[in-house]
């Protein structure tokens, strides 16, 4: 074996074994937090114990690996260039010659590998499990529940000047079924101008059909109650469905497929765009971590001056989360762009790692 094989098979170990045990740890500490907090509702339900506790972490935690894998590979390049850099290999890796990009590439390419990792367990298995979790914690946890059928819960959404809120929505054979609907009219200002309960819509033959109404008349200050009521909207259950979209619970080609119904309808398409560029960009995260990241391996190696090294690599890497999570608020609000919302912060923090590292080198 090459010098240059062992190098990147030393280096390349090292931090993936320090990222592994980061996710491990992530994992288990944040699902313990979790079922204290879960364990007492899940175990409610009819028939409960422990399987449904085994159950209920083998679906929460694809999404703590998903969530926290550009966190762990943060901190796992801090940890193996600070190892490296007390321990001195980084010094005689500089004496023999080599540049902080040489001795950072092991750690790039496998975070190339983990990048793409992180992409395809997302659109494999987070995704499907965060789902079933949503479906089964919003039937209370119960046991031996049948499968989803396209349920959505908690529906709140503004259409055809009026504020739509419904406590779900089903699919039936013949049409769609929403209970506890609440639609509040608005002027032309935006204000509230009254206020229509049904117990429930339901959609068919084309048209709405309110059940058991009641409409609170403001401009007369008077209550009418009936027991059915047509429901005239031009909102249709494709666009409902589409409209009430959970993107962190739905795969590629199921999302696009909804933003392309939108679009149809002449609704806002910003914030599934830019949730559907994120499933790229967050992923993608992972490869500026080495940049951010490698400051705590390179400089004069003192006790100190290697901790403050530490901590600024790890705070400039926290800097990159903040920034994203504020960039996709605001694509997702039609502020900005949903490219901008979505890659904005990879493009600017990927400058700012090379342009350390150039400094460095220099």
């Amino acid at each position: 074996m090459s010098l240059d094989a062992m190098f990147l098979r030393y280096v390349g170990k090292q931090f993936l074994i320090r990222f592994v045990g980061l996710i491990v740890f992530f994992v288990v500490v944040l699902q313990m937090l979790d079922l204290l907090n879960r364990s007492e509702s899940i175990l409610r339900a009819d028939g409960a114990g422990w399987p449904s506790i085994v159950q209920y972490v083998l679906l929460r935690a694809p999404a703590i690996v998903s969530q926290f894998t550009p966190f762990a590979a943060l901190l796992a390049v801090v940890a193996t260039l600070s190892m490296l850099s007390h321990s001195n290999e980084i010094t005689v890796m500089r004496a023999a010659g080599m540049s902080i990009h040489r001795v950072l590439l092991p750690i790039g390419i496998v975070c190339a590998g983990v990048s793409l990792a992180h992409f395809v367990f997302h659109e494999t298995v987070a995704v499907n499990s965060a789902e079933k979790l949503a479906y089964w914690e919003a039937n209370d946890f119960a046991v031996d529940l049948p499968p989803d059928a396209g349920t959505r819960t908690n529906i709140r959404l503004s259409h055809d000047n009026a504020l739509i809120h419904a406590g779900s929505a089903a699919r039936v054979a013949d049409g769609v079924f929403l209970k506890d609907v609440t639609i509040n009219p608005l002027t032309p200002a935006g204000l509230v101008a009254g206020e229509i309960a049904a117990r429930a819509a339901r959609y068919e033959g084309g048209r709405w059909r309110l059940f058991d109404v009641r409409e609170y008349q403001g401009g007369a200050n008077r209550i009418v109650r009936s027991a059915s009521a047509d429901w005239g909207t031009s909102l249709n259950p494709e666009t409902l469905f589409a409209l009430t979209l959970n993107p962190d619970r739905t795969g590629l080609l199921e999302l696009r497929k909804k933003i392309e119904q939108l679009r149809a309808d002449g609704a806002s398409t910003r914030s599934a765009t830019t949730s559907l560029l994120s499933r790229f960009s967050k992923p993608a995260a992972t490869l500026v971590m080495p940049l951010l990241g490698a400051m705590a391996g390179f400089g004069i190696r003192r006790q100190r001056n290697l901790l403050q090294r530490a901590i600024l690599g790890s705070a400039l890497g926290f800097s990159y989360f903040v920034a994203e999570n504020l960039m996709l608020a605001l694509g997702k609000l039609g502020v900005a762009p949903a490219m901008i919302g979505a890659f904005f912060p990879f493009a600017i923090f990927m400058v700012v790692g090379f342009s350390i590292i150039l400094a460095m080198e220099s």
